[in-house]
């Protein structure tokens, strides 16, 4: 059988299937499934110890549930960067409205960023619905923008909740949480897109150089959450989805 993924992906680190049904199965997988994810999977076999295979041989059972656990990593990923998400638009209407009243979305502090300057905004009456309707990368400049992080935001965070080794404040200023937010969007707009995490990133120089790992977007996300004073109550801890008949 050739498919260059079939053999690049499963051949190549040794994942056999055993009968002329299972081959089918595994060339359906290759056909339907993200190839970053494929890819993941058949790393992740290869490199956990506690898995053993027959004769050098990994089989196709033991692929797939590799599979699913690398989906689901990546399902819960995206889940908990959307509740985030979610949450932060409404935190930062509330905060801009209390700052400058419930058109602040019209108003001139805005006229630097594009999305806020289109004839659809003008015709947008509740801040709440303008904000729903922009990017994440512009929600996070509104944000991270000027005196309006100073002025509206950055008296509100909790730096004093996240501190070094040598008990100092770790996160201390705009350019710290700007790198944070650069590591969600990125993991965000890859996920979307479909991307492994961290192939693309483009928009900050700190970390294009650096494969991102998901420890690594867990970790800034989770502090994004402490600074902004995120109740975590109610967040999706964990994902189960099965592939039929496996």
């Amino acid at each position: 059988m050739f498919n260059k993924h079939y053999n690049n992906i499963l051949l190549k680190n040794n994942i056999l299937p055993s009968d002329d049904n299972q081959k089918k199965i595994a060339l359906s997988l290759v056909i339907q499934k993200e190839k970053f994810i494929l890819e993941d999977a058949a790393n992740a076999l290869v490199y956990n110890k506690t898995i053993l295979p027959k004769n050098k041989k990994y089989n196709l059972i033991q692929y797939i549930n590799e599979i699913n656990k690398i989906t689901n990593q990546y399902y819960l990923m995206y889940i908990q960067i959307s509740q985030f998400e979610a949450f932060l638009r409404t935190y930062i209407n509330h905060k801009m409205i209390e700052k400058y009243g419930s058109s602040w979305h019209h108003n001139q502090i805005m006229k630097d960023l594009s999305e806020f300057q289109t004839k659809k905004m003008e015709k947008i009456d509740k801040p709440s619905n303008a904000l729903n309707s922009i990017s994440f990368g512009t929600l996070e400049l509104v944000y991270l923008n000027g005196s309006r992080f100073g002025n509206v935001f950055q008296s509100k965070l909790y730096t004093d909740k996240i501190l070094t080794k040598n008990g100092q404040v770790k996160y201390h200023n705009k350019d710290l949480i700007k790198g944070l937010f650069s590591i969600v969007r990125n993991a965000r707009n890859d996920i979307c897109h479909h991307r492994r995490i961290g192939e693309s990133i483009k928009s900050n120089p700190k970390y294009r150089k650096k494969k991102m790992t998901r420890s690594d977007v867990n970790k800034s996300l989770n502090d994004l959450k402490i600074l902004l004073g995120y109740d975590n109550q109610f967040d999706v801890t964990s994902v189960a989805f099965k592939y039929r008949d496996f």
